[in-house]
């Protein structure tokens, strides 16, 4: 991990939210209990707040070092939630599905595999 005096990485930070945020969209729709779910949010929160101080913080200063000290808190919490066993899949699918919709303004209709499949016979047509 780079020295807390220098900048924060802020698009490994970026992939985090976007983590929490895929991970969170998983769990909703499994019906995870409230607990981990508000946790998961908490965890977001703070990898956002962690963000935000960084960008509008010079490296080595009181306030840079404080968002260094959240993103690594909530780094390590989200780590905790995630775990050893938790399947990715899951979320990643689930990242995917928003990324998909939001592309095309709605629900694509199609299934992860069922687009992969296409884009190969499409592929294999060109």
């Amino acid at each position: 991990m780079p020295p807390r005096d220098g900048q924060l990485p802020l698009e490994s930070l970026r992939d985090l939210i976007g983590v929490a945020r895929a991970l969170y969209a998983a769990w909703k729709k499994e019906r995870v209990g409230p607990i981990e779910l508000e946790e998961l949010a908490a965890v977001g929160r703070d990898l956002s707040a962690a963000l935000q101080l960084a960008r509008k913080t010079s490296p080595g200063t009181l306030g840079h070092r404080a968002a260094w000290s959240r993103a690594e808190d909530a780094a390590r919490r989200l780590g905790h939630l995630v775990g050893k066993l938790e399947p990715l899949h899951r979320t990643l699918a689930a990242a995917t599905e928003r990324a998909l919709a939001s592309q095309s303004g709605g629900a694509t209709g199609l299934t992860l595999a069922e687009r992969d499949a296409k884009k190969h016979h499409n592929r294999m047509r060109s």
